[in-house]
């Protein structure tokens, strides 16, 4: 189980290790710079950063029990706002750095600044160590036409280009594509917290490497009559794709 949480915000970081506020989130509680750690998701397993500001340097994802041995450092921080081919993240699925629950987690940027510049920070949490998964594996395409605003979490229903006979499918891994798309999570019927990736923003562009074939585990699990929707984080678009590794459970 594991849940895709962001942080955005135009700031001038000043040469200065800087927060950026937490983007309101419609399955965990935010509150201002805060993400509050679910007791559920005490977990750490991916961190990654964007930043248009001039001389992004590096980042850090900072809480009180990271504190009590060393705060999480990130490199390398992407410059720009999106990602492009092959997303550089931190993801450390098997070594999860433990956090305590109600806990505040917050996401900072140093750069050089100038001016206030978008910046982006993305994290994962996991209720422990993410295992891959195998099985008989195949994948379909759907679109989506999320209307994307920076800083916001927009939701989509999804268009299969082919229609899924009848049966319940798990959702084994993800590959999502817009042309200003920083993110992609899955929004499951009943299920509260909403797995993503990273997104690139072309066909050609290749995928994030951990995202595909079961190497996160499990996603969620789907009914053909309940398919789920896609939350988008983004600049400015209003079309996506995803391509859907799945497997039929039933």
């Amino acid at each position: 189980m594991h849940h895709f949480a962001a942080f955005y915000e135009s700031v001038d970081p000043a040469a200065a290790l800087t927060k950026i506020a937490a983007v309101p989130d419609q399955a965990i509680r935010t509150d201002g710079n805060d993400v509050v750690v679910p007791s559920d998701l005490a977990n750490l397993v991916f961190e990654a950063a964007l930043s248009a500001a001039t001389g992004p340097s590096y980042a850090q994802v900072q809480s009180p029990s990271l504190r009590q041995l060393a705060n999480q450092d990130v490199q390398p921080i992407v410059s720009g706002v999106t990602f492009g081919a092959n997303p550089e993240t931190q993801a450390h699925f098997s070594n999860p750095r433990a956090l305590k629950g109600n806990e505040s987690i917050n996401f900072l940027i140093n750069a050089t600044g100038g001016a206030a510049a978008a910046n982006y920070g993305l994290i994962m949490l996991s209720n422990g160590a993410i295992q891959a998964v195998t099985g008989n594996m195949f994948t379909v395409r759907a679109t989506g036409a999320a209307q994307l605003a920076a800083g916001t979490w927009v939701n989509t229903s999804l268009a299969f280009d082919e229609a899924l006979p009848a049966g319940t499918y798990n959702v084994v891994g993800m590959r999502a594509e817009g042309t200003n798309l920083v993110a992609a999570r899955m929004v499951f019927i009943g299920s509260g917290y909403r797995p993503g990736v990273p997104a690139v923003n072309t066909a050609s562009q290749r995928d994030w490497r951990y995202g595909r074939y079961g190497t996160m585990g499990s996603f969620g699990v789907f009914d053909v009559n309940q398919p789920p929707t896609l939350d988008c984080l983004g600049v400015t678009d209003a079309a996506q794709t995803v391509l859907l590794d799945l497997i039929k459970v039933s």
